[in-house]
């Protein structure tokens, strides 16, 4: 034996070694059929891929024994978060053993689909088909299926291994927040852990006691890279008490060693003591996918070590030493396994393909109802940063699913002072968050997966790149994914002019433009500042809502009497005009209000369009300005190539050319950094001066 290399490696416990208490003879039968059931369904698609019926195949063969002992210690309503290698676990928290496997005695779940019909659409997910989970959509394990009616909570993958890691945790706040005394159970594989979502996943977790279970599936390459090249600790349960958490290592071919362990967890979940770290010693049996030829990594003296003590084959021989699995009911459950496979197979081999339509369903969530109501009215003057702190304070008061999470947000207040006294109204929806922008996104995808919507505060806008992979590839997708809504807002204290340099100065806002399923806001005045907060947190899609630093404290007004709340991607005209359209957002509409001022001085009439939102955005409003003038300037104080103006721009060009008297001009940041210096950064500012000089040149062209 050797150690953590897994040159001639084994388990840390011997697989004749434990025999939990804890199970009953019905239980570990269970458990072993679905472990059959797993393995015997895998080798069906191995050879499916084989005779090119599926075009990938990622095998779960050698895992059985982790995942499907450690599903089996679910319950009704818990949440399970697999990858692609945990099939045992989704069968065990699916399927009703008393209807799949008749006359065994096994306890039923109630509400379940009949068998071979969840097998059967299982089938058709894997295949890629019209009647899989996710309709062709997602490949293989990545889908989602969340039906509470059914007892079943199940969330699937990205690619980004490692990244759903926050997100369990998110299912798991969510499912503590709502006093429930359910888990969430998380699998990671032993590359994944040296991700920093591991990490920051793990230790949020940790630090708020969420009910959160990590299974390790340890088998000692990540895709080809050996566990000495990945991690310097002894066994990768030696990080569990760094975070303060429960944490050990157990033989995961082993299913009763699995069970006690993860039983053990979930009960210590359930009682309010937070999260434990279990590292399952596995052996490589398989490559990374069927036919990449990664296993070739594995010595051979070691790739036999861990054929020979293959989970399936050895926990069989196992129950039939103690007498637990006779050789009749082997047979006879076998036999039901085989029919069941064949069954779902076949009859998924004969289903429909995709509809084309398919892949043009919507990225976003639809609203729950059209609302359009008042808002409390404020008789006073209020400046801007004031306004968005008014809006977070009326959805607080109006929805208890609000929470708001962010760095220094609670008895600080914030950095900006917006969330001022609200820590103290509502101390445990006001969370401050450790320095981990990643991992907060990923709890508030999870938690708005379960019917939270959460606020999230970025102390500046730049931040967010840190947390970039759980906006666009988690939180964006997961309605065209799933078919699940994903209701968070980020807010992103954004722009320059205030000296603040390279880092605390950035426009994001072209980076979520780009992506689908994000809603992009940027707000102008005070009035929007409220109301398209209150409207964004109102909506079921993820909100990049852009707060420009500049207007915090230098734009004030009275509220307009009568204000209402209504659904986001409208434009305004701040200004009317004939000759002349300026398209801007954000700080930068104040800058063509100026320019507008100094070129009726010339005679020139501007008409001014303030976006509100890029996403959606309102092309109606300014094409129609466009066809009244016949000319345009777009300004915003993002980098020019690739800024929203461009997209602007573009749809003028393409439906509104025939109106143009001149070329369509952009005004915009040059793509360089912010500079420190007010006296550099004013420089390259999209300020009044330079709108006049453009508009200029296109009246006159």
């Amino acid at each position: 034996m050797e150690d953590r290399t897994g040159a001639l490696s084994a388990h840390p416990t011997s697989p004749q070694a434990f025999s939990s208490p804890d199970l009953s003879a019905r239980q570990r039968v269970l458990t072993w059929a679905m472990m059959k059931l797993s393995r015997d369904l895998d080798n069906r698609f191995a050879m499916l891929l084989k005779t090119g019926r599926v075009a990938k195949w990622y095998s779960q063969i050698g895992t059985e024994a982790t995942s499907t002992a450690a599903g089996m210690e679910l319950d009704d309503g818990d949440v399970l978060c697999s990858l692609h290698r945990d099939l045992g676990a989704i069968l065990s928290v699916y399927l009703d053993p008393a209807r799949a496997f008749p006359d065994a005695g096994f306890a039923a779940k109630a509400n379940r689909p009949e068998p071979v019909d969840l097998l059967y659409r299982l089938c058709c997910q894997l295949l890629g088909r019209r009647d899989g989970f996710s309709e062709g959509i997602e490949r293989s394990f990545h889908y989602a299926h969340l039906a509470p009616e059914t007892g079943v909570r199940h969330v699937g993958m990205i690619s980004h291994l490692g990244s759903m890691i926050p997100v369990a945790a998110g299912c798991a706040f969510a499912l503590k927040q709502g006093g429930s005394d359910r888990v969430a159970l998380n699998f990671i594989g032993d590359g994944g852990t040296s991700t920093g979502d591991f990490h920051e996943g793990l230790n949020m977790a940790a630090v708020w006691k969420l009910p959160l279970i990590l299974v390790v599936e340890n088998n000692r390459y990540a895709f080809s890279t050996p566990t000495s090249a990945q991690f310097a600790c002894a066994q990768l349960s030696d990080r569990g008490p760094g975070y303060g958490i429960a944490a050990e290592t157990v033989d995961g071919n082993n299913p009763d060693a699995v069970a006690h362990a993860v039983a053990t967890a979930v009960a210590r979940a359930r009682r309010g003591d937070g999260p434990t770290l279990i590292e399952a010693m596995l052996g490589r049996m398989r490559g990374h996918s069927e036919g990449d030829d990664s296993l070739k990594v594995v010595p051979e003296d070691e790739l036999n070590v861990y054929l020979a003590a293959d989970p399936v084959p050895a926990h069989t021989e196992r129950m039939r030493r103690d007498g637990t699995l006779s050789e009749s009911e082997h047979d006879r459950l076998g036999a039901q396994i085989s029919d069941l496979i064949e069954t779902a197979v076949e009859r998924a081999l004969a289903s429909p393909e995709p509809e084309v339509e398919t892949a043009h369903r919507s990225v976003f969530a639809p609203l729950a109802s059209t609302w359009s109501e008042p808002i409390e009215t404020v008789d006073r003057e209020i400046s801007y940063v004031e306004a968005v702190h008014l809006g977070l304070l009326a959805e607080m008061e109006r929805d208890d699913s609000v929470v708001l999470m962010g760095q220094d947000i609670g008895v600080f207040e914030g950095a900006f002072r917006i969330t001022k006294g609200m820590w103290q109204r509502w101390p445990d929806r006001v969370l401050d968050t450790p320095i981990a922008e990643s991992g907060t996104m990923g709890i508030a995808a999870g938690a708005a997966m379960l019917g939270y919507r959460p606020v999230v505060e970025m102390q500046f806008a730049d931040f967010i790149s840190c947390g970039f992979n759980q906006l666009v590839n988690v939180s964006a997708k997961m309605y065209y994914r799933w078919g699940i809504p994903c209701p968070i807002v980020v807010r992103l204290p954004a722009g320059g002019g205030v000296g603040a340099g390279p880092f605390h100065s950035q426009n994001p806002e072209g980076w979520f433009a780009h992506t689908g399923g994000i809603k992009v806001v940027c707000p102008s005045t005070v009035d929007d500042a409220r109301l398209l907060l209150q409207a964004a947190i109102r909506d079921p899609n993820p909100v990049v809502f852009c707060e420009h630093k500049y207007l915090y404290r230098r734009i004030k007004a009275v509220p307009t009497p009568g204000a209402v709340v209504e659904p986001l991607g409208n434009a305004a005209v701040r200004r009317e005009g004939s000759d002349l359209t300026l398209v801007a957002y954000g700080a930068s509409v104040w800058q063509c209000l100026a320019a507008a001022d100094t070129l009726a001085a010339d005679g020139i009439e501007a008409e001014v369009i303030d976006l509100r939102t890029l996403v959606p955005f309102d092309a109606d409003t300014v094409l129609t300005s466009v066809e009244k003038t016949g000319r345009c300037v777009i300004v915003h104080e993002d980098q020019l190539t690739a800024g929203f103006g461009a997209e602007v721009a573009a749809q003028i060009a393409d439906k509104a050319f025939a109106w143009l008297d001149a070329p369509v001009k952009r005004v915009a940041y040059p793509d360089r950094p912010s500079p420190f210096s007010k006296l550099l950064e004013n420089a390259l500012m999209p300020d009044a001066e330079k709108v006049v000089a453009a508009a200029r040149e296109t009246v006159a062209y």
